[in-house]
């Protein structure tokens, strides 16, 4: 928020009431006592950020997972209808991408107005979208200074600056040659 821009934080939390208070628009000021995360290593308390993330929505995929769940032969055999069919039965949306320098680049090139989607599936098809030849090297500081001219008119796609979540990352591993 820009009239609070520069402020750290827990000093902000004040003049953002007091901004409120004047406003008309607190209902209710109290101080509560509660559990909050520190950092272990310097003992400060930890600041919860929003971002934007990519997700993959599995719910959407959910019944068909349960269904193929059956099929599979499992061993032990009880994880099959136990421990793997609950957490499939539970599963949520998951959240693929982390803010790191470190990781697998996720192959994603969007346009700067976001409308524009390019998902690249593998080295030869980056190669022919971008006009870049001889690719040998796709950690995130080669794969970024590529672009691929849009096909809609919006200039060049950029890679997105996030990585794989490293558990995404494990569970595609068998699917990487």
């Amino acid at each position: 928020m820009p009239t609070y821009k520069g402020q750290y934080i827990k000093d902000a939390d004040k003049v953002i009431i007091k901004d409120l208070k004047t406003a008309g628009r607190v209902f209710s000021n109290a101080s509560e006592k509660h559990s909050y995360p520190f950092c272990w290593r310097s003992q400060t308390p930890l600041i919860y950020r929003g971002f934007e993330c990519w997700f993959i929505e599995v719910t959407a995929l959910k019944e068909r997972l349960l269904e193929l769940n059956k099929t599979t032969t499992w061993v032990p055999e009880h994880v099959q209808h136990g421990r793997f069919h609950q957490w499939l039965a539970g599963a949520h949306d998951w959240c693929i991408s982390r803010n790191r320098y470190w990781g697998n680049p996720i192959p994603l090139w969007v346009s700067d107005d976001g409308e524009e989607v390019v998902c690249v599936s593998s080295i030869a098809e980056l190669e022919k979208l971008s006009g870049v030849k001889n690719i040998t090297d796709i950690h995130k500081e080669f794969v970024d200074e590529i672009t691929i001219p849009s096909k809609m008119g919006k200039g060049q796609l950029k890679r997105i600056p996030e990585v794989f979540d490293c558990w995404f990352e494990s569970g595609s591993m068998p699917f990487a040659q």
